[in-house]
């Protein structure tokens, strides 16, 4: 997740002052059925469509960028190279790719400088997610009972998000996704090898991985409930809990740094592995996932049928899912060339998606640059694919000829 207060924090209060005076009641509700807002707005039928089809195409655009970057011209396929080339979507891409400045860190173009930096480089990734999951994704809204700074809320997702932000943190200290695990290949392994200190160390990081993990798949309902009666007065322990437990693997991971090796022999096999398993792998399953995300999507704009949208939000969540497993690894390419908030700006702006929604675009030529980064990305294909953590009602969507029908989001 990538949060643009930084950047338009002004463009989101003057939003939700705008939505705040249109509308008549916005007490946030629970997930029974009744949307957040109880306000709904009228949107032209082919600004809709077509809008949901350019978000999923720069989405996937996005998803190839990124792979292409690690990947390097280099190592990309005849069919992937010729993509690059008509495009021109990966400006400053070098041939070997972000990879080798951790495979060969020691070389002329290095950024890192040694296996040594590298290995701290991956750990600080992990670091950097388990505080923005317990801090920002969990612990901002629910201390503020803030129901509209829920990240994934359309689509309750918000559980299996942190979840997977978590798994996205094994994998990267353990050796690997599940399917290509090798623990001798792993950090922990390296760390733990070295002395009784640091294989304490990467027992309690292992540890605290299980545990976070089985904490976050024992919610039952959306965090947005959760969330809600935090607003209302009534606090929710397992949550603080859960954050304790992330807040205390961050600490470890932070630790664990320290019993990071000078000697580094073995270290190339486990960063070799890393890169090619953990990073590579991973952007290369989102890549494809989009793709297949960005085709529902299309046959959804060309036939807004319930059995096409319901496809699609199967599709948005089975996509959703590499997305998540990356983001222990934010850094690189995903930072440098903004990638992390085309794909997963949080929150939307209301304020923008309202104008491009009525809009008299020229859409045949609209390829999506012209639109901000909370107006794209996995969040807004979401908004307009989900409502309380279902598919949409087409019926309801499209009930007044010639238009949609969408409630605003109560987002900034």
């Amino acid at each position: 997740m990538k949060k643009l207060y930084s950047k338009s924090k002004l463009l989101a209060v003057l939003s939700a002052l705008l939505i705040a005076s249109a509308m008549v009641s916005c007490e946030p509700k629970g997930s029974n059925g009744t949307d957040p807002t109880g306000q709904t707005t009228d949107y032209p039928e082919e600004n809709y469509l077509n809008y949901v089809r350019i978000v999923s195409e720069v989405l996937e655009q996005d998803a190839f960028r990124v792979y292409a970057y690690w990947q390097g011209t280099n190592n990309l396929t005849g069919e992937e190279q010729t993509r690059l080339n008509e495009e021109e979507c990966c400006p400053g891409i070098i041939a070997s790719g972000y990879r080798v400045y951790l495979e060969q860190p020691e070389s002329g173009a290095t950024i890192y400088g040694s296996q040594k930096n590298v290995i701290n480089q991956i750990i600080q990734g992990c670091i950097d997610i388990a505080t923005e999951v317990a801090d920002a994704k969990i612990g901002e809204p629910y201390d503020a009972g803030d129901v509209y700074g829920v990240e994934s809320w359309y689509s309750f997702n918000s559980f299996t998000d942190y979840e997977d932000n978590i798994i996205s943190i094994e994998n990267s200290l353990l050796g690997g996704p599940e399917d290509m695990r090798d623990e001798k290949l792993s950090i922990c392994s390296l760390v733990a090898s070295k002395s009784e200190a640091g294989k304490a160390n990467a027992d309690n990081v292992k540890n605290l991985i299980a545990q976070a993990r089985e904490q976050l798949s024992s919610f039952t309902e959306p965090f947005r409930d959760i969330v809600l009666r935090k607003a209302n007065g009534a606090s929710t322990p397992a949550i603080d809990e859960v954050r304790t437990t992330i807040q205390s693997l961050s600490a470890a991971m932070d630790e664990m740094k320290q019993f990071v090796p000078d000697d580094e022999s073995g270290a190339q096999e486990i960063i070799d592995h890393y890169v090619q398993h953990t990073v590579i792998d991973i952007y290369k399953d989102l890549y494809d996932e989009a793709g297949k995300l960005k085709d529902l999507v299309t046959a959804y704009s060309e036939n807004p049928t319930q059995e096409n949208l319901n496809a699609v939000c199967s599709q948005w969540k089975t996509t959703r899912v590499p997305w998540e497993l990356s983001e222990a690894f934010l850094y690189g390419p995903v930072a440098n060339y903004q990638i992390d908030p085309h794909l997963d700006s949080w929150p939307l702006s209301q304020l923008n998606i309202n104008a491009i929604m009525s809009s008299n675009l020229d859409w045949a030529n609209e390829d999506g640059s012209s639109f901000g980064s909370n107006t794209i990305g996995f969040h807004t294909l979401e908004y307009l694919s989900f409502k309380d953590g279902a598919p949409r009602v087409i019926t309801d969507l499209f009930a007044k000829d010639g238009y949609v029908t969408i409630e605003n989001t109560g987002s900034y």
